[in-house]
């Protein structure tokens, strides 16, 4: 049985994962559990999952912190890895408060700047050739805004058309990651539209989510030039030495 470890910054990011595996593997195939982790202590979160015929098992826990990620990962590794997990990765938001003292806009060179420095102190651990650390540029929204067709299904009235028509930009053509630099942002707006706030919370989270089928995940591994980041998370996530670098 292959077994990873997904550490996130935040319980959004957390249910995605959730969901991604679900849809990406199917239940037959896999297990889950979900953790928190606060003031060094895990907790268990929503939710746990095992089938009996399971061939992938996946620890996914939430530091609560998109700063915290790297360090996480880097004090936990050498043991995860002795327990028999085959594989340590984390996942945070390239969006962030470092990244705003640098610039208020995306720039190529802030984005490879964080992305080589992360790689220097990975490169550092003891397993670093089991240890992956990506990056949602620029946040975990810009994922579900390339999913197009998943926001039309949160409500029937959010197609990319009238989305264009209020907003002025078409999901199924622009490139998230290129043109917000907070997609939650634009991501609110667009619910907004139907009358719903976004909250982030974990009950809207769930909704949300559940809603994501497999030809959500196609449509944004084939839009994958314009989601680099999110193909290259779910190539190392489900697919294992088939991920490009961000």
């Amino acid at each position: 049985m292959r077994r990873v470890v997904v550490f996130t910054e935040g319980q959004g990011e957390l249910i995605f994962v959730r969901y991604l595996l679900i849809q990406a593997i199917g239940y037959d195939h896999l297990s889950f559990e979900c953790l928190g982790l606060r003031a060094d202590r895990l907790f268990p979160v929503p939710y746990k999952y095992c089938s009996p015929n399971a061939s992938l098992h996946y620890l996914l826990v939430n530091v609560g912190n998109d700063e915290t990620v790297l360090s996480t990962v880097a004090e936990r590794q050498e043991n995860l890895i002795s327990k028999g997990y085959d594989v340590v990765i984390g996942l945070r938001d390239m969006y962030s408060k470092a990244y705003r003292k640098r610039s208020r806009c995306i720039d190529d060179a802030v984005t490879d700047s964080f992305i080589r420095a992360q790689e220097v102190i990975i490169q550092q651990m003891s397993n670093h050739d089991r240890v992956h650390v990506f990056f949602a540029i620029m946040e975990l929204e810009s994922w579900l805004l390339s999913m197009y067709r998943l926001i039309e299904r949160i409500h029937p009235s959010l197609s990319c058309a009238y989305i264009e028509s209020r907003l002025g930009f078409n999901l199924s053509l622009v490139n998230p990651e290129a043109e917000f630099f907070h997609p939650a942002v634009e991501f609110g707006a667009i619910l907004e539209l139907a009358d719903m706030r976004y909250k982030k919370s974990e009950d809207q989270m769930e909704s949300i989510l559940s809603k994501m089928i497999p030809t959500d995940i196609n449509d944004a591994l084939e839009e994958c030039r314009r989601s680099r980041s999110f193909a290259a998370f779910f190539s190392e996530v489900v697919a294992p030495g088939q991920s490009d670098e961000q």
